[in-house]
């Protein structure tokens, strides 16, 4: 039997960089560790491709409110959050697991983002309508119930705001009913998928009704 490993919270301890080391690196630098950290130990972090989207979209749209379903180790986070700071501009996200949880608080920290909540659970239950209404909406968690983010996102997205979805063709019987489900709200939707990226990033903004 294989002993599971256990990522330390404080990633940068694993690469042999002190704490005081990595307070004198700059944001971008701490990012590119901690996305090379996640490649060696296949962490499921947003591709670079994905983060292009993000630093194309956000400042596109400038949401003030962004809320994360998955934050893994916080990289995505991170990069939300240094991005949206610049217009004050705030970050929601949470994690079922624990230690991700508390990776992704002690990355957040270094990098100094203080402009993150995090919340510990099931985002379905942590999350509320008195949250809403949020501007940009990611959704990167549990693939399989990813058709179920999408339709809670829903109820909390602002009336002209963003939904983007990754990874929806790396998982194909995980994410079928997904597919389902905006086959069925097309009517509603527009959409625009990035067939480059980590295995098709999808787009949403709502249709105008007529």
């Amino acid at each position: 039997m294989s002993k599971k490993i256990i990522l330390p919270k404080k990633f940068w301890e694993a690469l042999n960089i002190t704490e005081e080391e990595m307070k004198k690196k700059s944001r971008t630098e701490i990012f590119s560790l901690l996305k090379q950290f996640g490649e060696e130990h296949t962490i499921p972090n947003i591709s670079w491709i994905g983060v292009s989207v993000l630093h194309f979209l956000l400042p596109l749209k400038k949401p003030k409110k962004v809320l994360e379903m998955g934050c893994a180790n916080g990289f995505s986070s991170c990069i939300i959050a240094n991005t949206i700071e610049k217009w004050g501009g705030s970050l929601l996200t949470g994690d079922v697991s624990e230690p991700s949880l508390d990776s992704a608080k002690a990355n957040a920290e270094i990098c100094n983002l203080q402009n993150i909540e995090f919340r510990f659970g099931d985002i379905l239950q942590t999350i509320t309508v008195q949250d809403a209404p949020f501007d940009f909406i990611f959704i990167d968690a549990q693939k399989s119930w990813t058709h179920k983010f999408f339709m809670f996102a829903e109820t909390l997205l602002s009336e002209d705001g963003i939904i983007m979805v990754d990874d929806t063709k790396k998982f194909p019987d995980k994410m079928k009913s997904f597919h389902n489900h905006i086959e069925r709200e097309k009517e509603k939707w527009s959409w625009f998928t990035i067939p480059e990226s980590d295995d098709a990033i999808m787009v949403f903004v709502r249709k105008k009704q007529q």
